[in-house]
């Protein structure tokens, strides 16, 4: 054995080693080896079906065309009568079909719940939040009827006094009425 160095049967114990660790490394290597099982998704997405893009869950109510202060109308429904502030539509579907529909796309202050009629007030739609909505559902023998109304309260006025806000209501700064004949 030589100083400093490693004798020949070192050297060839650390060439084997290498070439055994080499070996068994390889056939992860070949792209014919079977890829690795992928990682499950979480509970959360595995358990919620995920429909494609343009089709909607069994059950569930496409939106339509049509809208109502920002509020899609479900494609099933024929909006009847427009008002500035308010929209009637009418359909042949479940009022408790129209009711989950609704709650998907709102965020409502208050909802109430009845075998008739189901009620969402002090409402917004996800979507357009800007707007106040009271949004009712309303189950007539086979039809459902949906009412959208616009609750939105204009902005004030600015600069102006409040006598002048009292005047332009018709009202004196203690409440009584400027101009009586005006109410009848």
């Amino acid at each position: 054995m030589k100083r400093g160095g490693l004798s020949r049967a070192a050297a060839a114990l650390a060439a084997a080693v290498i070439c055994a660790s080499a070996a068994s490394a390889a056939p992860a290597c070949r792209s014919d080896a079977p890829a690795p099982a992928p990682t499950p998704p979480p509970a959360s997405e595995a358990s919620a079906p995920r429909p494609p893009v343009d089709q909607a869950l069994p059950g569930e109510l496409a939106e339509g065309a049509e809208q109502a202060f920002g509020l899609p109308i479900p494609r099933r429904m024929k909006v009847r009568a427009r008002f500035p502030d308010a929209v009637f539509a009418v359909g042949e579907i479940p009022a408790e079909r129209v009711a989950n529909y609704v709650r998907t796309r709102v965020l409502a202050g208050n909802v109430e719940t009845g075998p008739a009629k189901t009620i969402f007030s002090r409402a917004t739609v996800k979507s357009a939040p800007q707007r106040m909505l009271r949004v009712e559902v309303v189950s007539r023998a086979h039809v459902s009827e949906l009412v959208v109304r616009d609750e939105t309260r204009p902005p004030p006025e600015r600069g102006l006094s409040v006598e002048e806000r009292w005047r332009r209501n018709g009202l004196t700064p203690d409440g009584k009425v400027l101009d009586p004949t005006r109410l009848e």
